[in-house]
């Protein structure tokens, strides 16, 4: 349902795009590992399935975030350069407002370029995803403080301040 969308996007990004996913067990205290993968069908199955075949729906792991990088986030770490793609499917079930979405970034030069591309993106988005609605911001990598504040960092509460400001 999002595979085909999202990868009209990353397509867009000269670099190979990769799927780094935050899920753990509730009775341990560690990420579930993945291994590298790098954007595509088969391993979009494997980050939502792998871990949730053949146990009971209590015992599913609990679902935090899942962020696919153009260049991938070591790349991005190592240069200090922001990525082309940054895509971030995320779950703060345990916050008040905004408790899940789909934070998409991408360097206002890329938008500019492939405007038509990105809003058919959006709007496909928002028809197969029920009841959700488009916010959007511009913002530096980096956000405004002091402080780094990397957009794959945003918080509930930044978000938030998004969705006020956008209605």
């Amino acid at each position: 349902m999002l595979f085909q969308p999202l990868n009209r996007l990353i397509e867009l990004a000269a670099e190979k795009a990769f799927i780094r996913s935050f899920q753990s067990f509730k009775s341990k205290n560690k990420w579930l590992g993945f291994g590298r993968m790098q954007w595509n069908e088969k391993n979009n199955i494997i980050w939502t399935t792998k871990y949730r075949k053949n146990i009971s729906l209590e015992d599913q792991p609990d679902f935090f975030a899942t962020e696919i990088w153009a260049p991938d986030w070591n790349q991005v770490c190592q240069t200090g350069m922001p990525p082309n793609i940054f895509i971030k499917l995320y779950n703060y079930s345990n916050t008040e407002g905004v408790r899940e979405g789909l934070i998409i970034a991408l360097p206002q030069r890329l938008y500019k370029a492939n405007r038509e591309i990105v809003d058919d993106v959006i709007t496909k988005l928002n028809l197969n995803i029920p009841n959700s609605k488009v916010y959007e911001t511009k913002r530096g990598w980096w956000g405004r403080v002091a402080v780094r504040n990397n957009v794959e960092d945003m918080n509930v509460q930044e978000i938030q301040e998004i969705v006020n400001s956008n209605k």
